[in-house]
């Protein structure tokens, strides 16, 4: 009898020490178990020509896919409509506030009455000629900046990295007036290579972050539109986390801006060459990690670096199910320095959050059925809050994710 009780002590104190080790692990690792991150619907939007609804398809355009974009402001959307030459500024229940849109491109706005000008509205509709609006940006003073392609005769060219420069981005202030065109110098400067990011900072500054064929080039902008730095970074020379002896190679996914601070927040994929044990010979090269580096713009160095570990995800095949790394891609960091990336999964996409304070993180699944892949956008705002287009067939939905129980209130807030 004694000796099952001592048998019983031990095995009790064995399952204790047990779980004491993994609670240990699961701390110190700083990571936290996945859960589904709930998803909110605000509205849906119909296909077609009207300045209520999405042309995303349009069959003339001489685009191969869709790229509209949205963006959210204190719960105020703004979604590009590239193919149409329209922006619409909506509430989270899918009202229409206002429009800008090319006349050449879409129907005169059934709420506008051509012989009642002066009538008041709760409406406004902006004629501008928009060729092809994409990335969307909104100052706190609530000025709206687009990210548009010029005209022909404006295309210029640029001889050293022997591409054409189209894109400019256009500025629109609180009352949806035009102001100006913004280009490399400032209003009414070069047009800029390919744009694949436009961000407003907590000051009002602009910051729009270019891809050429060598490297990222980040202008950033003051609240008067002018030039405060052009940062180049170059793809050969970004920074290695490895030796001299590991043959490694570097993409650089994505440069972001901090919302408050002059840094940049750059975040690059890493793969390694794999080696044939048998026969000692390359065998292809394979994904290995990334890492997110923080920039010191003023400083011009950079700061500190986090990795990034793969996502670890299985597929079935007709062989059994097979192991996969998945590579994370950077949607942006919030005002209180959490950063957010994302990946594809079956059942919508990955979410991983990092507290760039303290190094911990925390995954969720964003739920997205297989009809809402044909095409989504997603926004970050400065405090968190995860907005998405996603289209289906016959109609598209606006969603988002509120993540403040995890990342909690932005000190903007």
């Amino acid at each position: 009898m004694i000796v099952m009780l001592r048998r019983r002590r031990i095995f009790k104190g064995l399952c204790i020490a047990i779980y004491c080790v993994f609670s240990l692990c699961a701390v110190s690792c700083g990571k936290e178990i996945t859960g589904n991150l709930e998803r909110e619907h605000l509205f849906f939007i119909k296909y077609g020509n009207f300045e209520d609804q999405l042309d995303l398809f349009q069959l003339a355009s001489s685009y191969i896919r869709p790229d509209s974009q949205l963006a959210m402001d204190d719960g105020i959307f703004y979604l590009s409509n590239s193919s149409a030459g329209k922006i619409m500024r909506l509430t989270s229940f899918g009202d229409l506030l206002a429009l800008y849109y090319n006349p050449e491109k879409n129907p005169q706005p059934t709420f506008v009455d051509a012989d009642q000008t002066d009538k008041i509205t709760t409406r406004m509709a902006v004629p501008y000629p928009l060729n092809h609006p994409t990335y969307l940006a909104i100052t706190p003073s609530k000025h709206l900046f687009a990210v548009d392609t010029v005209n022909e005769e404006r295309i210029e060219y640029d001889q050293t990295e022997n591409l054409a420069l189209r894109d400019t981005v256009i500025h629109f202030n609180e009352a949806g007036e035009f102001v100006d065109t913004v280009g490399q110098e400032g209003a009414g400067g070069t047009p800029f290579p390919p744009i694949e990011g436009l961000y407003a900072d907590s000051n009002g500054g602009l910051i729009v972050v270019c891809r050429t064929a060598t490297g990222i080039r980040v202008y950033w902008y003051d609240n008067t539109g002018s030039l405060l730095y052009k940062i180049p970074i170059a793809f050969s020379g970004l920074p290695s986390p490895y030796t001299n002896e590991v043959k490694g190679f570097s993409s650089l996914d994505k440069a972001v801006p901090d919302f408050t601070a002059k840094k940049l927040y750059i975040k690059v994929d890493y793969y390694r060459e794999d080696i044939d044990a048998e026969t000692n010979v390359s065998a292809g090269i394979s994904y290995d990690k990334s890492c997110l580096y923080t920039f010191n713009i003023e400083e011009q160095r950079y700061e500190r670096t986090i990795d990034i570990a793969p996502y670890e995800d299985t597929e079935d095949t007709s062989t059994g199910v097979r192991h996969v790394k998945k590579v994370y891609g950077l949607l942006g960091v919030t005002a209180n320095n959490w950063c957010f990336l994302t990946t594809p999964r079956s059942d919508g996409y990955m979410l991983e959050l990092i507290d760039l304070h303290s190094n911990k993180i925390y995954t969720r699944v964003l739920s997205v059925s297989a009809e809402e892949l044909v095409y989504n956008a997603f926004n970050l705002s400065s405090d968190g809050i995860l907005s998405a287009l996603l289209a289906g067939d016959t109609q598209a939905e606006i969603v988002w994710w509120k993540t403040n129980e995890i990342t909690g209130v932005s000190k903007n807030e």
